[in-house]
């Protein structure tokens, strides 16, 4: 079984947190989830140790312990996707207080389109009627 917590003390954890640069915004936070299964509901819930922030961006902190975690074995990356899906976060901070380390932990998900996909499409197709109407233009003031 996965342990996830440093024997540290939380307040270590903060104040390595708060040196790094980090904002505390909350500790413990709550998220409740509802798993519908044949039809029936089943309320259930997940909790962040910690929910910070740093240039804008929001992180879920996950203590490690002892060094041993790695965000690449699949249990763990599960439980860090979920983390980082559920509290809608930037990334996931693996924060190793012991060893004042932390890992930056992203997600991204090839089929995911994000607006920046969009607009980048819609600049392209802005492009291409532009040039078409410039030709057609062109063509019929008979400079081409």
């Amino acid at each position: 079984m996965w342990k996830f917590f440093s024997t540290l003390p939380k307040d270590e954890t903060i104040k390595f947190l708060k040196e790094a640069g980090y904002q505390i915004l909350a500790k413990e936070k709550k998220e409740s989830i509802i798993i519908q299964v044949e039809e029936k509901e089943h309320l259930g819930s997940l909790t962040a140790e910690y929910l910070v922030s740093k240039n804008k961006q929001k992180y879920v902190v996950v203590r490690k312990k002892e060094g041993r975690d790695d965000p690449t074995d699949p249990v763990l990356r599960r439980k860090l996707v979920e983390l980082s899906v559920v509290f809608g976060v930037d990334g996931v901070l693996l924060v190793d207080p012991e060893e004042k380390e932390i890992q930056h932990v992203r997600f991204k998900f090839p089929r995911q389109r994000d607006f920046t996909f969009f607009f980048q499409f819609l600049i392209a197709l802005f492009l291409i009627f532009g040039i078409i109407a410039i030709i057609s233009l062109l063509v019929q003031v008979r400079l081409l």
